[in-house]
């Protein structure tokens, strides 16, 4: 390659990412008309492609033909589309699946919030607060529909968050995980389907854990897992042997994580085990996982003072709240498990 290729391949690079919006809505739509799913068994025509979707045929052929210059889907000068590589990982049974991380990205309340970043960098404020008036959470409980793409995308990690989980640590001597903020269950249920002698304790909001027991029934898990409504920010439940955090302390301040790390802490005997699961961020940005920083700005736009955290950041925390020094175990997934002891 030549300096000049060199040079416009860059330029070109750079020219898609300063576009990158308008493609992530693309797929959002694609994945919203599941058409991913409707050519899984071979290549249809975009007029009966249109027809089971309910889409306009002429305006369905120009996003697949969009689409495919992406090497998303695959369009014939017949209007024939046909699945790809890139594409079938937007069906909704592909492991991992993109298709609830397609619809999640562009819900109303992900792109309005993002449309207010350059404000809230110039003062500081919260993008979605400065966008509509009120905390992320509260907003959910008022669109159920949104809420509903929210927790499936949660359920159904694009990173395979769950199973890396399960896959890197080492959960044969543990009796009971309590699953502090577990949401629907899907990381217990990982853990407890590969690890038969464990029970589990599904603690978070009423409204969040009533989502829980079909997916637990679902697993055959229901009589070994244990379902409880509570606050985190004012108790944690005891009786485990390990307690796990997964993606929760990202969405608080220092002063929040405490007041959390305290009541498990509170919760535990000594030389129980707490996993937080999250991104762990480098110190110098570049040189693992771009997407790890990309997670930091979108908890910058969803909450005042949530962000990601370097091990350091974590190991100050921990320390401050009767833990031991944590350990970082890296999984095949962006999220790492970083693991302390109850002293």
């Amino acid at each position: 390659m030549t300096d000049s290729d060199s040079r416009h391949g860059s330029f070109a690079d750079m020219a898609l990412l300063v576009r990158a919006f308008q493609v992530s809505k693309m797929i959002a739509v694609a994945a919203a008309l599941d058409v991913a799913d409707r050519v899984q068994d071979g290549p249809k025509s975009v007029t009966s492609l249109a027809a089971e979707c309910g889409a306009d045929a002429p305006m369905l052929l120009r996003l697949c033909r969009a689409l495919a210059a992406f090497s998303i889907f695959v369009v014939d000068a017949e209007g024939m589309v046909s699945q790809s590589a890139r594409s079938a990982w937007l069906r909704k049974e592909a492991q991992p699946t993109l298709h609830y991380a397609a619809r999640y990205w562009t819900t109303p309340g992900s792109w309005t919030a993002w449309g207010h970043l350059e404000h809230a960098v110039r003062t500081g404020s919260c993008p979605f607060e400065e966008a509509f008036g009120e905390p992320m959470f509260p907003y959910l409980s008022e669109h159920p529909e949104e809420a509903a793409v929210f927790n499936r995308f949660m359920q159904h990690s694009p990173d395979d968050r769950q199973a890396a989980v399960v896959e890197a640590y080492d959960f044969s001597g543990i009796r009971v995980v309590v699953d502090v903020g577990g949401g629907n269950g899907a990381l217990l249920k990982a853990i407890l389907t590969a690890h038969s002698h464990a029970e589990g304790l599904l603690y978070d909001q009423p409204a969040v854990v009533a989502t829980a027991p079909p997916l637990l029934a679902e697993a055959g898990l229901t009589d070994r897992c244990r379902i409880r409504a509570g606050d985190f920010f004012e108790t944690v439940p005891p009786g485990g042997d390990c307690y796990t955090l997964s993606q929760i302390l990202h969405d608080w301040s220092d002063e929040r994580c405490l007041t959390i790390l305290r009541n498990c802490r509170d919760a535990m005997n000594p030389g129980g085990r707490l996993l937080i699961i999250e991104r762990v961020l480098e110190e110098e940005p570049g040189t693992t996982n771009p997407m790890n920083f990309l997670a930091d700005m979108h908890m910058m736009v969803l909450f005042p003072d949530a962000q990601e955290r370097t091990l350091g950041e974590y190991t100050d925390l921990l320390g401050e709240t009767g833990f031991s020094e944590p350990r970082a175990i890296a999984t095949r997934s962006p999220f790492s498990v970083v693991e302390a002891l109850a002293t």
